[in-house]
């Protein structure tokens, strides 16, 4: 969905806002729980200032460093909001990105808010001066490659069995940009639309009519 970035130049309140308005208009097209993964905590924090005022439903916000059971208990506290729908606010890289199952009903939705790539340090350049060297592509294999892998294992997180149907949302431009779209899996059924809310709803009517059909 080309609303919004979270590119470090265009990052300011307005740019917040933004964001939180177009997460609401999507969470409210989806009948169940969601989960909403962004590149940081802090910045999840700073669109979760405007997201609060605007979002009717159950929030559960990650925090960093949870243990074992502080992260079960989350999960099932979500797993119980699915009926009215729970928000799960969450980090690419953080405890729920990756390696929990939430199949079925238990989520319905994941919008992906930004690109988690890493800061252009000194470690980021090197490694991509080393790709660079050894394949010629060392900007796609140690800048956005890391990062478009991150979006996927996010994104597993709502299909985790071969029945399961609910909608992943990649909310930035740049997934949009060539550099960026040539690197997601060529058999994902990627759809560039601002109609996000006509599409989503439209999804989820299509999907509850084949339900009902069998």
């Amino acid at each position: 969905m080309p609303e919004t970035t979270t590119k470090f130049e265009r990052r300011g309140s307005e740019e917040y806002k933004k964001i939180a308005e177009v997460c609401n208009k999507i969470i409210n097209k989806i009948p169940g729980n969601a989960a909403l993964f962004f590149p940081s905590y802090d910045l999840r924090d700073k669109v979760y200032k405007d997201f609060y005022s605007l979002c009717k439903r159950k929030m559960i916000i990650e925090k960093q460093n949870l243990s074992k059971e502080e992260k079960e208990e989350i999960l099932e506290e979500f797993k119980r909001g699915k009926d009215k729908g729970a928000i799960l606010l969450a980090v690419s890289t953080g405890n729920f990105g990756e390696g929990i199952d939430l199949p079925g009903d238990f989520l319905k939705g994941v919008v992906i808010v930004g690109l988690p790539l890493e800061r252009p340090d000194l470690e980021t350049k090197e490694l991509i001066e080393y790709y660079e060297e050894r394949y010629g592509k060392g900007f796609d294999y140690g800048y956005i490659f890391p990062a478009i892998t991150k979006c996927l294992q996010n994104a597993g997180r709502c299909i985790r069995t071969e029945t399961d149907r609910g909608v992943i949302i990649f909310l930035d431009e740049r997934f949009a940009w060539e550099n960026y779209l040539r690197c997601l899996p060529a058999d994902m059924d990627f759809k560039i639309s601002k109609m996000y809310e006509d599409r989503i709803g439209r999804f989820f009517i299509a999907k509850n009519t084949n339900n009902l059909s069998k």
